[in-house]
């Protein structure tokens, strides 16, 4: 039979797991693949929740057109590692984005 956790074993469990949550949805690729996946569903009550480091970088139009060009995950990768001055990007196996962002994968943009 197992014991119940302590109070303090709980919180951190819980605080821990909370801020691994949320620190995936401010990952600024995650951020982009779902603009891009909103975007490409041509849905108009979809709308992309972005974060202020995201929007400062599309503050520029030409930003978010190089964004919007780009054809697969590959160019991609480049263009934010350009425009995020190399800072470091998370990388995701393509079998956990493929199901998290289906329109893109359709389109063969994940290959």
């Amino acid at each position: 039979m197992s014991k119940p956790l302590n109070a303090e074993t709980q919180s951190f469990l819980d605080t821990d797991l909370s801020l691994q949550i949320n620190d995936r949805k401010n990952e600024i690729l995650l951020q982009i693949l779902n603009l891009l996946e909103v975007l490409k569903a041509n849905e108009d009550d979809k709308m992309a929740r972005i974060s202020g480091e995201l929007s400062e970088l599309l503050e520029d139009e030409k930003n978010l057109k190089k964004i919007t060009k780009t054809k697969c995950l590959d160019e991609l990768l480049n263009v934010i590692l350009k425009l995020n001055d190399d800072k470091m990007v998370k990388i995701y196996a393509k079998d956990y984005l493929k199901e998290k962002f289906p329109i893109l994968a359709k389109s063969d943009f994940l290959k």
